[in-house]
């Protein structure tokens, strides 16, 4: 399935915690399998997920497109801050400081890291601004 196509199926089985979980496969392990989507998702440096490209044009979409990404990013933070929790509990994430404050930050990195691969049309771009990231992941 594609990642596009993946995203829409958590959308549209009710986008919370527990569907992302059934979703993403390690979903339990850490944030590297939303990493690897959102990277999957970049084609290369082609394409862009769907949320991301959406969020580049919101006013020329409907209110009820703009209230689903916003749906889904809340939900995807809310998970995002779960991850970390159980991340900075097993150790199996460095440094974690405060899971909400590093979900907040975590989405926002993983989509503007697709917008830089985008726009130079190579992932090159989005691999540097993950490794951080990546690099605290045991």
């Amino acid at each position: 399935m594609s990642p596009q196509g993946l995203m829409q199926k958590i959308m549209e089985a009710g986008a919370n915690v527990e569907v992302c979980a059934i979703y993403l496969p390690g979903a339990n392990a850490g944030p590297e399998a939303l990493i690897s989507l959102y990277r999957t998702a970049l084609d290369g440096g082609k394409s862009l997920c769907l949320c991301v490209s959406f969020s580049t044009s919101k006013e020329s979409l409907p209110a009820d497109a703009i209230t689903r990404i916003s749906r889904f990013r809340a939900m995807m933070i809310n998970w995002l801050a779960g991850v970390f929790e159980l991340g900075k509990t097993d150790g199996s994430i460095k440094a974690v400081l405060g899971t909400d404050a590093e979900a907040a930050a975590a989405l926002p990195l993983l989509e503007g890291a697709q917008l830089a691969a985008r726009a130079e049309e190579n992932p090159a771009p989005y691999d540097a601004a993950v490794r951080l990231l990546l690099d605290r992941c045991a």
